[in-house]
C-alpha cells in the first residue's frame, strides 16, 4: 500500500519512505512509528500507548519517545512549532494530520520485477534491496535458517543480481549455492535458507498482482 502526503510517499509493503524522489532512511522503532501514527490517524495516539506499543513490556525512559518523535520529523522536513504531519498534542501524545492520497501505486511505474514468497509479493524497482531477517532489511524475511542480512539484490532497469552477504547457510539460485554476485532471470528459484521465493519480471510474466502483507 502506497500513501502520498506532503512531499513524500511511503510504501508500507515495501518499507520505503522517499521524500522529493529520493529514499530517505528511518530506522526500525523510527519508520514503526510513523506506520503506528499513519495506521491510527487522525485520531491521538497516546504517549503511554506509543511507548507499549514501541517497547513492549520493557521499561524506557520517556525522552526516548521524545527522540523518535524528533528523527521523524527532521526526516519528513516537518517542524515542531509549526507542524504540518506530526501534531503534537501537549500532555497527552501525538497525531499524523497531514493529507493522505491513497492509490499512488498507480502513478507511478510498475515495479520491473517482483519476488514472490507464499502469499507475499515484494516489487522492487531500481536499487539495492538487502533480504534478511533484521527488521531494518527492505524485504524482511523472518524464516528459519534466515540470516540477519542473509543476501542482496540489486535492479537495474529488468535485470536483477543477487549475492550472498557472507550468511551462515548460504543463498541458492536455482538449487546451487551462489559464491559470488549471480544474475536472475524470470522463473529463478531463490532458496535462503527454508525461504523459498519465485522472482518474476512484469515484462516477461505480465502483471503480478500485489498482495498486502500482514
Amino acid at each position: 500500500m502506497r500513501l502520498a502526503f506532503a512531499d513524500s510517499v511511503l510504501d508500507l509493503d515495501t518499507r520505503r519512505l522517499q521524500r522529493g524522489g529520493r529514499d530517505v532512511h528511518l530506522p526500525p522503532k523510527t519508520f514503526q512509528l510513523l506506520e503506528i501514527l499513519i495506521r491510527r490517524q487522525p485520531r491521538v495516539v497516546t504517549k503511554s500507548e506509543l511507548d507499549e506499543l514501541l517497547w513492549p513490556k520493557t521499561y524506557v525512559a520517556r525522552s526516548s519517545l521524545g527522540r523518535l518523535i524528533a528523527e521523524l520529523r527532521a526526516a519528513l522536513g516537518d517542524g515542531a512549532r509549526d507542524a504540518k504531519i506530526i501534531r503534537t498534542v501537549h500532555a497527552v501524545g501525538y497525531a499524523f494530520c497531514a493529507p493522505l492520497a491513497p492509490g499512488t501505486a498507480s502513478a507511478r511505474k510498475q515495479a520491473a520485477i517482483t519476488l514472490q514468497w507464499g502469499e507475499r509479493t515484494f516489487p522492487l524497482d531500481e536499487g539495492e534491496y538487502v533480504l534478511g531477517r533484521d527488521e531494518g532489511c527492505r524485504v524482511v524475511i523472518d524464516a528459519e535458517g534466515v540470516s540477519r542480512r542473509h543476501a542482496c539484490v540489486t535492479v537495474s532497469g529488468n535485470a536483477a543480481s543477487i549475492e550472498d552477504l557472507g550468511s551462515k547457510n548460504g543463498t541458492y539460485v536455482n538449487r546451487e549455492r551462489i559464491s559470488a554476485p549471480a544474475t536472475l532471470r524470470n522463473g529463478d528459484e531463490v532458496a535462503l535458507g527454508k525461504a523459498v521465493l519465485m522472482l518474476r519480471s512484469v515484462s516477461d510474466a505480465g502483471a503480478t498482482r500485489t498482495v498486502q502483507m500482514p
